[in-house]
């Protein structure tokens, strides 16, 4: 790997070019991106959240990037790790093993959608509820006139 180490910059929005040995951080939009750390020049980004990137913020200021970095789509095809601001080369990765990482992200991914659409909507529950509500008046009003005792009390009540 060219670059060994890589520091941390904060940012609101990524510059339009983009410095090597900087790790770009934009928290608002869970994303981070940088120069591809072989030195071939491409622009990098990795989006954070549970089934893609997670970035680790270290007490001391030192940030890590989980799991590693696979540039597959890029010519380089390099494959590294930052952790605790160094770069570590993971060495190169054949075809069928590439496939098989990508498929298993793919897996993740699909799971973590899953496992989210599984998840009560809360407006569709309160709909539900409403209309519950809304059914269960109406036959207790039906109920209500409908019922014997209700006709006696009127009879009693013209008398």
């Amino acid at each position: 790997m060219k670059i060994q180490g890589i520091r941390p910059q904060y940012v609101e929005q990524l510059p339009d070019k983009m410095e090597e040995g900087v790790l770009y951080i934009c928290e608002e939009f869970d994303l981070t991106a940088h120069k591809c750390c072989c030195g071939c020049g491409e622009d990098v980004y990795n989006k954070i959240g549970p089934a893609r990137w997670r970035l680790t913020k270290m007490p001391d200021g030192t940030v890590s990037l989980y799991p590693s970095v696979g540039n597959w789509k890029y010519a380089c095809k390099s494959h590294y790790c930052i952790r605790k601001n160094r770069v570590i080369d993971a060495g190169p990765m054949s075809a069928r093993a590439i496939e098989a990482v990508q498929q298993r992200d793919r897996q993740d991914r699909d799971k973590y959608i899953a496992s989210i659409n599984a998840q009560p909507d809360f407006e569709h529950s309160m709909n539900l509820w409403r209309r519950t509500r809304v059914l269960f008046t109406s036959i207790l009003h039906r109920i209500k006139t409908l019922w014997p005792w209700r006709l006696r009390t009127e009879k009693g009540d013209r008398q």
